[in-house]
């Protein structure tokens, strides 16, 4: 079983914060270019993205359930069948 994201509304609760994705990118300690490749479902979420996604919904009195889901295949985007960490 793996974790994973709703992308959808994750995008969504960018738009209704009125954070940029470079803003909402910083705010989770990532680089812009793996969290814009997250949401395009072409990266898999890693541990650096849940733990800087749940340190932001306590700040921001959000549920963190409300955005991810346990799906049990680790193939939920294209290419390896691992969780992508951000690139160092």
């Amino acid at each position: 079983m793996f974790l994973d994201i709703k992308r959808e509304l994750i995008g969504d609760l960018i738009k209704e914060k009125g954070w940029s994705k470079a803003e909402f990118a910083r705010k989770l300690g990532l680089n812009y270019s793996y969290l814009h490749r997250l949401l395009k479902g072409e990266r898999k979420p890693g541990g650096k993205f849940f733990s800087g996604f749940l340190r932001l919904c306590r700040e921001q009195n959000l549920c963190f359930d409300d955005y991810v889901y346990i799906r049990s295949s680790s193939k939920s985007a294209p290419g390896d069948g691992q969780a992508d960490d951000e690139p160092t």
